[in-house]
């Protein structure tokens, strides 16, 4: 294996290094310097290298296109989506570059070259409001599990789409005189949200199940032995509760942690709100962000359009879709 260089950067000794634990000197950089989403995207990337590789290391000099074309196909055949591929694969490039920068490795064979490391547009996440208010109706047991998911899938809607990462992390000093007032975890953006009645509805219903926690809902402090869980097994964990409730709801696209947010920018879109306004309640950086979010929501409304363009046309009677809240967008 290749020696590593001891550097003031990485203050690692010489001895031989692998991929596998250079990710792991990674994730306890990133720990250590507070950037969680990195640190968990990294160690997500690292557990499935590990699992495609038997939990045996290699070489960062060994590290071939071959074997990452072979990781490749490894996610796909556990059906992971392909910007879950990209994700990991960039993760693990990273991790490479930085093996190169460090001077841990002196030739770089390119071994991502032909990884797939773009984007693939995804589908459409937004669902209807009659699905909205369908699931508000749902009879659940009160101290359910389920019952708690559904209560954080609309406590996002209710707070302008409020990321499951910043609803897990939100800690009860964040909650003051009406309003939440916190820090987006993925853009470092500053919100303050006005906090609706059926949102406060929810913040007080499990009042009594966080009096020894900091967090204002039980996602990542275990009440029973005071110790923070793990946020991604939380997130795992929500997201398989909403995809109970979408079955229950005999919906054929499952909820999931990112469908609220988009449902709530969708509807307020629908309501006449400006993208500029969109931008700023979701904490996007700049109103292109949103303008690219919200395309592909946009489906139904212009298929309404394409109704008016050819009755127009074939001199029909108009449909009775009100289209009057469609802007002109130049």
């Amino acid at each position: 294996m290749e020696q590593v260089k001891k550097t003031p950067e990485n203050g690692m000794a010489s001895l031989p290094l692998g991929l596998c634990e250079l990710m792991s000197a990674r994730i306890a950089h990133f720990s250590k310097q507070g950037r969680q989403k990195t640190a968990d995207n990294y160690a997500c990337a690292l557990r499935h290298f590990q699992l495609f590789k038997n939990g045996e290391d290699v070489a960062l000099a060994d590290v071939s296109v071959s074997e990452m074309k072979d990781f490749q196909q490894y996610l796909i055949s556990k059906g992971l989506k392909m910007n879950t591929v990209s994700l990991y694969n960039r993760v693990l490039r990273a991790a490479y570059h930085y093996a190169l920068d460090a001077e841990i490795i002196s030739m770089d064979k390119r071994p991502f070259r032909k990884s797939f490391t773009g984007r693939e547009k995804t589908r459409k996440r937004a669902v209807e409001s009659d699905i909205i208010k369908r699931l508000t109706k749902l009879r659940l047991s009160s101290n359910s599990w389920l019952s708690f998911s559904r209560d954080l899938f609309l406590f996002s809607i209710y707070m302008q789409g409020m990321p499951f990462v910043d609803m897990a992390h939100l800690r009860k000093e964040q909650v003051k005189n009406g309003w939440v007032l916190y820090q987006r975890r993925k853009t470092n953006r500053q919100l303050r949200v006005k906090i609706q009645p059926e949102a406060q509805a929810i913040i007080d219903r499990y009042h009594s199940d966080t009096s020894l926690s900091p967090y204002v809902f039980p996602i990542v402090y275990d009440h029973s032995n005071q110790k923070i869980r793990e946020y991604m097994s939380a997130l795992r964990v929500y997201n398989r509760h909403l995809s109970l409730l979408s079955t229950q709801l005999g919906l054929d696209e499952p909820l999931s942690s990112y469908v609220a947010r988009h449902t709530w920018a969708s509807l307020a879109r629908q309501c006449g709100v400006s993208d500029t306004v969109i931008c700023e309640a979701m904490g996007h950086s700049h109103v292109g962000i949103t303008t690219i979010y919200l395309a592909s929501l946009d489906t139904g409304l212009v298929a309404r359009a394409n109704k008016h363009v050819i009755a127009f046309l074939t001199k029909q009677q108009p449909p009775e879709d009100n289209m009057d809240f469609i802007e002109t967008r130049i």
